[in-house]
């Protein structure tokens, strides 16, 4: 009995040190809030934003499901780059190459044709949802 529980243990420390972890990137989200959702005179913009918190990128219930603007912003950002461990300790570094990095997302046009930029400043939400 006493092996069957040690090879148990030895079986769920595997099972739990090669499963897959899930990568939110807060600092993705708290960047893009701070610029532009939380500096917006449009109401209904900031309504829209904050209900939809991490679907302006994604779609569904998965991450890996990203719209428009998702592919377009992993297009110009690594997530191994924004770990909560280096925004922490190079916040200007940081801070710096993710602007640099978001104004090339914002000058990018959605399939319609029309900027990320000027669908923010007309109050729209950037990215759209694939069926």
């Amino acid at each position: 009995m006493k092996k069957f529980a040690v090879l148990l243990a030895i079986s769920a420390v595997t099972f739990i040190g090669s499963a897959e972890k899930a990568h939110a990137i807060p600092a993705f989200a708290k960047a893009f809030t701070e610029r532009y959702v939380n500096t917006s005179k449009d109401a209904d913009f900031v309504a829209a934003a904050k209900e939809k918190k991490c679907n302006l990128c994604h779609f569904g219930t998965s991450k890996k499901n990203k719209n428009d603007f998702g592919k377009a912003f992993a297009k110009h950002f690594k997530k191994t780059n924004y770990s909560s461990t280096r925004v922490r300790e190079e916040a200007t570094a940081v801070k710096k190459e993710f602007d640099d990095g978001l104004k090339k997302v914002l000058a990018e046009k959605n399939p319609e044709g029309k900027t990320y930029q000027s669908l923010i400043e007309a109050g729209k939400l950037p990215g759209t949802v694939e069926e």
